[in-house]
């Protein structure tokens, strides 16, 4: 009886304590926008639903049927920063279409490390590096998902928006990223500090866009350096009792498929959230104050461009996601890196400048203890603790080379690698 009993318990108390994972729901037939009923019962609506189901929305954000050229995308959406939807404005027969599942990316990009973020409502859990095999092999069974700059390995596979193909667009590109998830995943509300073309190759999506002039209402967790920020609110299971307001705030909505992608400014309030097997391209392009297409006259407006064919601010590095320094012995790489830390913004401050010096620097920077301080010191020549475009302009190529050779990327000497074996 006693040998019966530790039986029966093992079986009931053993299984909670292993690995058990289940795969999980994949399906993608939700109803969205979501019908609105009226309470009668003097609760609030929308209380302790998510974000949506508060008020009914304004509208769906506008659409049309085919990309923009790069001239008229920026005269009708992003100087004004107009969100919009391109249905059908990726190519489906890219690579990335047609060859791309899990098989695939396991078999030819399994080996390349990437980061993982878990997913934890309402917590922020520091991403994991770990082989794009591993991520595909569990990350239907584990709350996981991917955000990661596109390792260069397959970039050639992915389609660069005609949109983006010339001119200013295309000369300030921060990063081509790639998403991908099991589904069931939803964002904060928040904003970005760069404009972003999100595109589905897998899944579906659906978006809320919430006026930047709400941010007042919306209790906003703002990081100035960074040029971001986020809603302290749980926006998955709304408290109408403790933030009335959030049913006040109008919000427009769109719902994304296979081919479609959505431009959402920078500083725009969006929330996002995911079904099925989700897998989606992001490429992030600084904000700037005018645009100039001088050389989109000479582009092949008809030829399909990709990916590897531009250049990115940001870059995977051994699964860490860095400035890109594979030319940074070029002094007007700095220069570049510097307009585009700017972004729209009248002034590029210290603080900003710390966070991309973090970045960017090496080993043997840190080795020196070298500062961001002491390097934006050498930069701003004027003393004002900041750098407009005038002043990044007037930079002359030696103090750019100089303050990235002696701070942010210097080599070491002989003798400085003589000692360093030595101990």
């Amino acid at each position: 009886m006693f040998i019966h009993v530790i039986s029966l318990l093992a079986f009931f108390i053993l299984p909670a304590k292993a690995d058990i994972l289940f795969p999980k729901d994949t399906s993608v037939n939700f109803i969205f926008p979501p019908n609105i009923h009226r309470s009668s019962t003097g609760i609030p609506d929308g209380h302790l639903r998510p974000l949506g189901w508060q008020r009914s929305p304004e509208g769906k954000i506008l659409e049309v049927t085919s990309s923009r050229e790069p001239k008229q995308f920026w005269e009708e959406n992003v100087k004004d920063k107009i969100p919009l939807v391109v249905r059908n404005g990726f190519n489906q027969s890219s690579e990335c279409f047609t060859m791309w599942d899990d098989k695939h990316l396991k078999g030819r990009y399994g080996g390349i490390k990437i980061e993982v973020t878990t997913k934890k409502p309402g917590k922020i859990v520091e991403p994991q590096i770990m082989t794009l095999k591993k991520f595909l092999l569990r990350y239907n069974l584990e709350d996981w998902y991917l955000v990661s700059p596109i390792p260069d390995e397959m970039l050639h596979q992915i389609p660069l928006s005609p949109s983006l193909a010339c001119g200013t667009f295309k000369q300030y590109l921060q990063e081509p990223e790639i998403w991908m998830s099991s589904g069931g995943t939803s964002s904060k509300l928040h904003y970005d500090a760069d404009h972003n073309l999100h595109c589905m190759i897998t899944g579906r999506k659906d978006v809320i866009m919430v006026d930047s002039k709400y941010k007042g209402r919306l209790e906003m967790e703002e990081d100035k350096a960074e040029g971001t920020g986020y809603s302290n609110i749980d926006m998955e299971m709304v408290n109408m009792y403790e933030h009335p307001q959030v049913g006040k705030t109008s919000w427009k909505w769109t719902t994304l498929w296979p081919g479609d992608c959505i431009f959402i400014p920078s500083g725009h309030l969006h929330q996002v959230r995911s079904y099925g097997r989700s897998l989606s391209i992001a490429t992030l392009w600084t904000p700037t104050r005018e645009f100039n297409d001088s050389d989109c006259a000479v582009a092949n407006s008809t030829e399909q461009m990709f990916m590897d064919e531009a250049n990115y601010v940001w870059k995977l590095y051994d699964g860490e996601r860095l400035i890109n320094t594979d030319n940074y012995d070029k002094a007007e790489v700095l220069r570049h890196h510097l307009m585009s830390l700017l972004r729209d913004d009248p002034r590029l401050t210290r603080e900003r400048f710390f966070l991309y010096f973090e970045k960017a620097r090496n080993e043997v920077s840190r080795q020196k203890k070298q500062t961001p301080h002491a390097a934006f010191r050498q930069l701003d020549l004027k003393k004002k603790n900041f750098l407009t475009e005038r002043d990044i302009k007037k930079l002359s190529g030696k103090l750019l080379e100089r303050v990235t050779s002696l701070y942010i990327r210097p080599s070491m000497k002989d003798d400085e690698k003589i000692l360093r074996d030595e101990l």
